[in-house]
């Protein structure tokens, strides 16, 4: 049976070197997957189109009127808002392991001046 599936799961966007390796259930997700990827993008394209058309009519018609960047394409602010959240969680994340570092250090250096203390108790 996989062999007759074979060229119809290539075509849907399944790697020919991995579809041997998949169960059906396997290739039936994943055709699905790209499936509903080509969709999304095919949505955004027609956004972007239907977009870039709404402003031609404003700079043709009216430039006067004509949005700003951010009013005609406001899911970008969204975008930029996300990678600098992603930013900040990532910063705060060395900043924790920095402290972290810092601890560590300060611990290892009282267990070295401890030992030091000790040798030279024993010395005596």
């Amino acid at each position: 049976m996989l062999e007759h599936m074979y060229p119809q799961a290539v075509e849907a966007g399944i790697p020919a070197t991995e579809y041997w390796g998949m169960t059906l259930e396997e290739i039936m997700i994943q055709v699905q997957a790209n499936k509903k990827v080509k969709e999304n993008e095919l949505k955004e394209k027609a956004m972007f189109d239907y977009s870039q058309q709404r402003l031609a009519v404003f700079a043709f018609n009216d430039p006067k009127k004509f949005p700003k960047f951010e009013d005609a394409y406001p899911f970008l602010k969204q975008i930029e808002q996300a990678v600098e959240e992603a930013k900040t969680e990532d910063e705060s994340k060395q900043d924790a392991m920095k402290r972290d570092q810092e601890i560590f250090l300060t611990q290892a250096q009282a267990i070295n001046a401890t030992r030091e203390r000790r040798k030279l108790i024993e010395e005596r």
